[in-house]
């Protein structure tokens, strides 16, 4: 399994690099089954400025998955879903079939971040 917490923290470090007024904050989930994240991108002020699901190999599987990402984005926040290389088709197809709309989907190497793997 993706160890979550090191990715978002590589992405927060990447964010604040280029960008060091922001303030970007993690949060980290987990079911039965499964491990996703959220990562809350803020301005000076702390208002949110961008939400990213950071998702695991099966995460974006879960029930509520879709409507938790089109919420966000129906909500006014710029919304990205970051997911594995290797279940990208799978899961734009998912998004399809279940209505998703309204936020971008990036690769974990789009990002240039390096998945490590928990044990």
């Amino acid at each position: 399994m993706i160890d979550l917490s090191s990715i978002m923290a590589q992405r927060a470090e990447n964010l604040t690099m280029n960008e060091p007024d922001l303030i970007v904050r993690y949060s980290l989930y987990t079911d039965d089954r499964r491990n996703w994240g959220i990562l809350h991108i803020l301005d000076s002020d702390e208002k949110v400025v961008g939400l990213e699901f950071f998702e695991s190999e099966d995460s974006w599987r879960r029930p509520n998955a879709i409507v938790d990402f089109n919420m966000a984005a129906h909500e006014g926040y710029p919304t990205s879903v970051i997911v594995p290389d290797d279940v990208f088709p799978q899961f734009i197809r998912n998004v399809h079939e279940r209505g998703g709309e309204g936020f971008s989907t990036y690769l974990l190497s789009e990002l240039n971040l390096s998945p490590r793997i928990r044990v």
